[in-house]
């Protein structure tokens, strides 16, 4: 649904904590990892005191490096970064309705790849089908085309307290959580794209989300009635490149998802999880 009487702000949303325990010293001091680059555009990252390869944070470092940008290319635009989203969205939960009383929608940067649309974030539907409608040949043409059930990011809390269509996409990191992870720089340049177009195309108008329920409907030829991660990327050549870590947390939402445990069971379940992994690794 359409609210054109007013203009209002497109939203960017990115979030600024990293769970790479191991740089929290680098941190404090302000002491850079050493990155490297290959031959293909990848950037990997090295800790500067043992010189073994570390996460690069490109979760959500990427995500924060786009947003900055579409500032160069929009003078009308919002952006949220957030704390402590790793830990279970506990900055976005916390976040000001002031400020998001003028935003019309919201764009999250916060997926592997250049290609993943998350439809559903922990049992919440992130846009209505007339947004998905809308967004659907922008999204198509910058090649996104992997719509998807995933864990959680800070729209998640975002689509729940407010009446904006939102929705997260890839920007081009791999192997978060990891001392694997990596980043692709062309899609990184190819998310920016695709939030030059949507903002183009959306414009700043108010897209009002319905908040329909979320019903799965399970059939032979697709269990979540949405494509979950692994249903979209079985024959995608980056499938084996999502952490074990990540991966759990993606089969807990998706299982009590479709045994109809509520958001809020499946938001306490992952925070729990969450917390006592990074306590105990």
């Amino acid at each position: 649904m359409l609210d054109s009487t007013d203009e209002y702000f497109p939203c960017v949303v990115s979030h600024m904590d990293t769970v790479h325990r191991t740089h929290r010293n680098l941190i404090e001091n302000k002491v850079r990892l050493t990155i490297k680059e290959d031959n293909l555009g990848w950037l990997t990252a090295y800790h500067p005191e043992t010189d073994k390869q570390t996460g690069i944070g490109g979760d959500d470092k990427c995500g924060v490096y786009v947003c900055l940008e579409l500032f160069d290319h929009f003078d009308k635009l919002k952006g949220a970064f957030f704390v402590e989203e790793e830990i279970g969205m506990l900055g976005s939960k916390e976040s000001d309705d002031k400020f998001f009383d003028n935003v019309g929608y919201a764009i999250q940067f916060d997926a592997p790849s250049s290609n993943w649309i998350t439809e559903i974030c922990s049992g919440v539907k992130l846009f209505d089908e007339d947004f998905k409608t809308e967004i659907k040949g922008v999204l198509n043409e910058s090649g996104y085309n992997k719509f998807s059930i995933d864990p959680f990011t800070d729209v998640n809390q975002l689509a729940k307290k407010y009446d904006f269509n939102c929705l997260n996409l890839g920007c081009g990191y791999y192997k978060q959580h990891s001392d694997f992870e990596y980043v692709v720089i062309s899609e990184v340049e190819d998310s920016l794209k695709a939030g030059v177009e949507l903002i183009n195309k959306l414009g700043v108008s108010k897209y009002v989300h319905k908040k329909t329920v979320v019903k799965p409907i399970v059939n032979e030829t697709n269990r979540y009635g949405l494509s979950s991660q692994f249903d979209e990327f079985d024959d995608d050549p980056f499938a084996d490149e999502f952490d074990e870590m990540g991966a759990e947390v993606s089969e807990m939402v998706i299982t009590m998802f479709i045994g109809g445990i509520g958001e809020k069971d499946i938001y306490e379940e992952v925070s729990k999880y969450l917390r006592d992994y990074y306590t105990n690794n």
